[in-house]
C-alpha cells in the first residue's frame, strides 16, 4: 500500500475517533443531562425525583419551604434543589404580552435582592396564574407553558445550560385584549362570579375575569393567602380566591343550554322550523298566569309567554319551557346523551379538548344510566335545569358551534 493510501486511511481513523468522542462530549451533557444531575423546573419534574429517590428529611422540608415557596419540593435531595435554585438563578423567565403588545408579565431585577416576577394586570390571575418562589410555574399559564417560559424547550438554552451561560426565556403572546379584561373586571363589580369575552368566529379569547381572586404580585408574601382566608370567614361570596369561576366553577346553565337541547331535536329530525306547541290552557298563579308541563307526576312550570301556541322559532326566542321540557322528555335518551357529549358534557377525561387553563368539564346528568329512564329528569334537563352543571366557558363554546356552523 502506498504511503499517500496509508495516510488517508490513518486521517479517516482520525476524524471517526474525533466524531465519536464529540457524540461521547454532546451525548452525556445534553441527552443524559438530565438524567445525571437532575433539576426540577416543574412541579412534574420534582415529583417524578421524588418518586424515583423516596428521600425526604424535615430539614430538607423545611429549608425549601422558605427558600421555594412550594413544599413539593421537600421530597427532593438536597443536590437536586440546589442544582435547581443554582440553574434558575441563571434564567430570565420570558415575558407575557396582551394581543396589543402590552406587558402583562415580566421579570424584573433589583439592584439588590432575587429576581421578582410583575403582573401588571392582576384581573388576569387565573388566567396567568403564578410562580414558586424560585419562579417555576405553579398554574395558569405560568405552569403550561413553563418550559417555554424559562427557555428549555429551546436547543440553544440546554446548551446554554450544559456551559452555564445565562438563558433567556421565551415570551408569550395572548389573544387577551387587556382594554376589554379591564372592562371584564369591571361589569363583575367585586360580585362572585366570572365574564368570558370570545371572538365569535376565530373562538380567540379576548376576556376572562373570576371574582373573588388574588393578587398573583403577593401569593408569596408571608400571610396573604392565610389573611384572604380569614377576612373570607366562610362566606361563599369571597370564598374560592384561587378558582377560576369562568372555567373550572360549575352552575347550572338554565335556559342557555336550551340551544343545546334544539340542536339536538332539529338536527335528529324530532321537531322542524314548521313545528308549532299547543301549550294548553292557562293556570292562575299568585304572579299572573302561566303554563305548564306535566310528565310523571312532575310539573314544569312556564311563565315566560302570554300565547298558548308557539312556533319553533318563537318557543326558543320567548324561552318557553313547557316546549323545550317536551322536546326533553320525548327525544330518545341516547340522541340526547351524544349531542350532549358533543358539547363535552359527561364525557371522558380523555375525549375533553385540551385547553391552556384549568378545566372542568361540564356534566349532564349525575348518572347517565339513571337519565335514560327518568323522563322527568329528561324534561327537567331540556330547560336547563336537573342534574346539570357547566361553566361559563363551556356555554361559550355552545355559542361559538352555532355561530361557526357546528364547529
Amino acid at each position: 500500500m502506498r504511503i499517500e493510501n496509508r495516510l488517508w486511511n490513518l486521517g479517516n481513523v482520525f476524524v471517526i475517533i474525533l466524531v465519536v468522542l464529540s457524540a461521547r462530549v454532546v451525548y452525556w451533557p445534553l441527552v443524559r443531562g438530565e438524567e445525571l444531575q437532575p433539576v426540577a423546573v416543574s412541579l412534574a419534574a420534582a415529583q417524578r425525583y421524588a418518586d424515583l429517590l423516596r428521600e425526604e428529611t424535615e430539614e430538607i422540608q423545611q429549608a425549601v419551604d422558605v427558600i421555594v415557596g412550594d413544599s413539593a419540593f421537600g421530597k427532593l435531595p438536597q443536590p437536586v434543589i440546589q442544582r435547581t435554585i443554582d440553574l434558575m438563578a441563571t434564567i430570565t423567565r420570558g415575558s407575557i404580552y396582551d394581543r396589543n403588545g402590552r406587558t402583562l408579565v415580566y421579570d424584573f431585577q433589583p439592584d439588590e435582592g432575587a429576581r421578582q416576577r410583575i403582573y401588571t394586570e392582576p384581573s388576569l390571575a387565573h388566567v396567568l396564574g403564578y410562580v414558586s418562589g424560585i419562579r417555576t410555574g405553579l398554574s395558569g399559564l405560568e405552569l403550561t407553558y413553563n418550559e417555554t417560559l424559562l427557555g428549555l424547550d429551546r436547543l440553544d438554552s440546554q446548551i446554554g445550560q450544559v456551559t452555564h451561560q445565562h438563558i433567556r426565556g421565551s415570551d408569550l403572546v395572548l389573544t387577551i385584549d387587556s382594554y376589554v379584561q379591564r372592562e371584564a373586571e369591571e361589569i363583575l363589580g367585586g360580585k362572585a362570579g366570572a365574564v368570558v369575552v370570545l371572538d365569535a368566529h376565530t373562538g380567540a379569547i379576548l376576556a376572562m375575569a373570576s371574582a373573588p381572586r388574588f393578587d398573583p404580585n403577593r401569593f408569596l408574601e408571608s400571610g396573604y393567602i392565610q389573611g384572604l382566608e380569614e377576612a373570607c370567614d366562610g362566606a361563599t361570596a369571597c370564598s374560592g380566591v384561587f378558582l377560576n369561576r369562568a372555567s373550572q366553577a360549575l352552575y347550572t346553565p338554565g335556559s342557555t343550554f336550551k340551544t343545546v337541547t334544539l340542536i339536538a331535536a332539529l338536527d335528529s329530525g324530532q321537531v322542524t322550523p314548521e313545528t308549532v306547541f299547543d301549550f294548553g290552557q292557562l293556570v292562575s298563579g299568585p304572579d299572573g298566569g302561566y303554563y305548564v308541563y306535566e310528565v310523571d307526576g312532575g310539573v314544569i312550570p312556564d311563565p315566560n309567554h302570554a300565547e298558548n301556541r308557539l312556533n319553533l322559532e318563537m318557543s326558543f326566542a320567548k324561552s318557553a319551557n313547557a316546549a323545550f321540557a317536551r322536546m326533553g322528555d320525548e327525544m330518545f335518551p341516547d340522541i340526547f346523551v351524544g349531542y350532549a357529549s358533543r358539547f363535552f358534557f359527561s364525557v371522558s377525561a380523555d375525549d375533553v379538548p385540551t385547553l391552556e387553563i384549568e378545566f372542568s368539564s361540564p356534566q349532564l346528568a349525575s348518572d347517565l344510566s339513571e337519565f335514560a329512564s327518568n323522563n322527568l329528569l329528561q324534561a327537567s334537563t331540556g330547560i336547563g335545569q336537573g342534574e346539570l352543571l357547566a361553566n361559563p366557558l363551556s356555554m361559550a363554546m355552545v355559542v361559538l358551534a352555532v355561530v361557526n356552523d357546528g364547529n
